[in-house]
């Protein structure tokens, strides 16, 4: 299982806010939501509308395009926006030592 170093550190990334990150070329969507941290692929299924300018609403990502709903936690997609459809979610590790925050792409 490959773990990637982000170029982001634990207090970067706020509650409740949405970060692209680029790892290993690819771009993964983070969230702090009630102090666990969740990573998801950044780009909506539907038209490839920009994930990280979506908003939230507890779980739940509003893609800022069309409005489809994908669950952060999972990143799956909500059987309300049957236009959208899943995507891959990420094993996020915060490293103790230094409070990087690394992404389990396996």
């Amino acid at each position: 299982m490959p773990v990637l170093k982000t170029s982001l550190k634990k207090n970067d990334l706020q509650e409740g806010k949405l970060l692209r990150a680029d790892v290993d070329g690819k771009s993964i969507l983070l969230t702090n939501m009630k102090g666990k941290f969740y990573a998801m692929d950044s780009v909506c299924s539907h038209e490839g509308g920009p994930l990280e300018e979506g908003t939230l609403d507890d779980y739940n990502l509003i893609c800022p395009w069309h409005q489809g709903i994908y669950d952060i936690r999972s990143a799956k997609a909500s059987s309300e926006t049957d236009w959208v459809t899943d995507l891959k979610s990420y094993t996020v590790i915060v490293d103790d030592k230094s409070q990087e925050i690394l992404i389990d792409t396996g």
